[in-house]
């Protein structure tokens, strides 16, 4: 008893590709749902990303490359600067370019989509928003976590 192939399709026999097993037992060229370490950042690629430092800056780009340290480079990159008064938060971005960050100053990093002005989020000038931050006196943050050690 013979099958007819379908149309379109070869005659021969196709054999699935062979999957080569490293001596681990995993197959070459798997990729697992989590990456560890550093490695995780590869979902992240080319993608806009807010990342927050240890000195509280907040840097916006797009991530280009990063190695085994998670030292990034950002294409496009600015610092976002940021003041909320009366329940409305306002920001500027002042451009950067290219930029590479060092991963041991990084606290915390995620996407970030185009932000739309809203009645609660506005985009303002430079200058407006330091003249914001010199009334509102929250210019400055105090780093200095001893201060409240002393007796």
């Amino acid at each position: 008893m013979s099958q007819k192939a379908p149309k379109n399709y070869s005659s021969r026999a196709r054999t699935p590709p062979s999957t080569s097993i490293a001596p681990s037992g995993v197959p070459y060229g798997y990729v697992p749902a989590y990456l560890p370490g550093s490695a995780s950042l590869v979902e992240e690629l080319d993608k806009q990303l807010m990342i927050v430092l240890r000195d509280g800056r907040h840097l916006v780009g797009k991530l280009r490359s990063f190695d085994q340290f998670s030292n990034m480079v950002m294409e496009d990159a600015s610092e976002r600067h940021m003041c909320c008064k009366d329940g409305v938060s306002y920001y500027c971005d002042v451009p950067l370019g290219l930029y590479v960050v060092r991963g041991d100053s990084m606290v915390l990093l995620g996407q970030v989509g185009d932000i739309l002005n809203t009645d609660r989020i506005k985009k303002v000038d430079k200058e407006v928003l330091d003249k914001m931050l010199e009334e509102s006196g929250s210019g400055e943050l105090n780093w200095d976590f001893d201060t409240d050690l002393t007796a």
